[in-house]
C-alpha cells in the first residue's frame, strides 16, 4: 500500500485526525507526512484545518469521499441506486454496517460518518444535542414488530424506533436494552425477555419458523441525516432522484442489496413487502406522533 492509500485508508476508519496522531497511525515521518498531505490536497482529496492554535486536523474532502452508515437491515435497498448516482457524479462511497442506530448517529456526530441512515427517533435526540447533523429525508415506513408474548419483559435497542413503537402499543411491558439483533436473538431463546422487537429481515425469518408475530402500525423508521459541513441540498436532489430509480425496478437493487449485507436474496425479497419506501419526510408529522405518544423532543 502506497503512502497516499495509508493515510486515506486512515481516515475513512477514523474522520477527522489531528496531524500529529495520523503520523503516529500511519508510521510516517513528520517530513514524509507533510509532502503526502500537501500532495493530497493539491488532488481535492484531503483538508486540512487548524484547531488550537497551530494544531492542523487532516479528515477527506467532502466533494470527493462519502462514508455512509447503515443499520444490519432489509430496509435500505434504495441506498444501491444511491451509491451509483453518487459515483456517477464523481464521489467515492464507502458504507459501513453497524448493528444499532445509537452507535451509528454517533459515529455521524463524532465526524467518523458523513451521512447515515439510522433511526429519526436517535437523529433527533443526537441533533438537538450536537446540533451538526441534519435530517433530509425518509426511508421506509413499517418493517417493524414484536416476537413472543407483548405483555412483560421485552428486549429492544435503545433509543430506537423498536423501542418508541413498543412502548406505543403497548403501555405496561418492561424494556430490557439490547444492543444488536442478534443479542435479542439471544435474550428470547435462553428465555431472558418474553418477547423482542425487532426488525426486518428477522421478523420474516421468525415467522418461517412459526414464532407469532404482531406488526407495528407503518411509521417512518430510519431515516437519511447529514453532517451539516455537507452540500446537503445537493445530497437530498440525489437521493430524492436515486428513490424514483429504485422504485421502477426494485428487485434489481434488492438482489444488489442482498450481496451487501450478505443475506440471501429471497428472505430479502419476502421482507421488503413489508416496508413502503418514500423519501418524503415530514418531521413535523413525527413530531405530533410522538407527542401523542407522550414524547416531546425540542428539534
Amino acid at each position: 500500500m502506497s503512502s497516499k492509500d495509508k493515510v486515506i485508508s486512515i481516515l475513512k476508519e477514523k474522520g477527522s485526525v489531528p496531524q500529529s496522531e495520523l503520523g503516529k497511525l500511519s508510521g510516517l515521518s513528520k517530513s514524509r507526512l507533510s509532502e503526502v498531505l500537501s500532495e493530497l490536497e493539491k488532488e481535492g482529496v484531503v483538508k486540512r484545518r487548524k484547531v488550537l492554535g497551530k494544531n492542523l486536523e487532516v479528515s477527506l474532502s467532502q466533494d470527493r469521499f462519502l462514508r455512509l452508515g447503515i443499520i444490519r437491515a432489509a430496509e435500505y435497498p434504495f441506498i444501491i441506486p444511491f451509491i451509483k448516482n453518487l459515483e456517477n457524479r464523481g464521489y467515492n462511497v464507502t458504507v459501513k454496517i453497524y448493528e444499532n442506530g445509537v452507535d451509528l448517529t454517533r459515529d455521524l456526530v463524532e465526524g467518523k460518518l458523513d451521512l447515515g441512515l439510522s433511526p429519526i427517533i436517535t437523529q433527533m435526540i443526537f441533533s438537538t444535542i450536537y446540533h451538526n447533523i441534519r435530517i433530509i429525508g425518509g426511508g421506509a415506513k413499517g418493517g417493524g414488530g414484536i416476537i413472543g408474548k407483548t405483555c412483560n419483559r421485552i428486549a429492544s435497542t435503545v433509543m430506537s424506533s423498536m423501542e418508541i413503537w413498543a412502548f406505543s402499543e403497548f403501555k405496561n411491558i418492561e424494556i430490557i436494552p439490547s444492543y444488536s439483533s442478534y443479542q435479542m436473538l439471544d435474550f428470547l431463546e435462553k428465555g431472558i425477555v418474553d418477547g423482542i422487537a425487532i426488525w426486518e429481515p428477522f421478523l420474516s425469518i421468525l415467522e418461517r419458523k412459526g414464532h407469532k408475530v404482531h406488526r407495528f402500525t407503518p411509521l417512518h423508521c430510519c431515516t437519511l441525516a447529514v453532517r451539516d459541513t455537507m452540500d446537503w441540498e445537493r445530497i437530498k436532489n440525489i437521493y430524492e432522484e436515486s428513490f424514483s430509480w429504485f422504485k421502477s425496478s426494485m428487485d434489481r437493487w434488492i438482489s444488489s442489496y442482498s450481496n451487501l449485507l450478505n443475506i440471501d436474496y429471497n428472505i430479502l425479497k419476502e421482507a421488503s413487502k413489508n416496508y413502503e419506501f418514500d423519501y418524503y419526510l415530514d418531521l413535523n408529522e413525527f413530531k405530533n406522533a410522538l407527542k401523542n405518544s407522550g414524547i416531546f423532543i425540542p428539534i
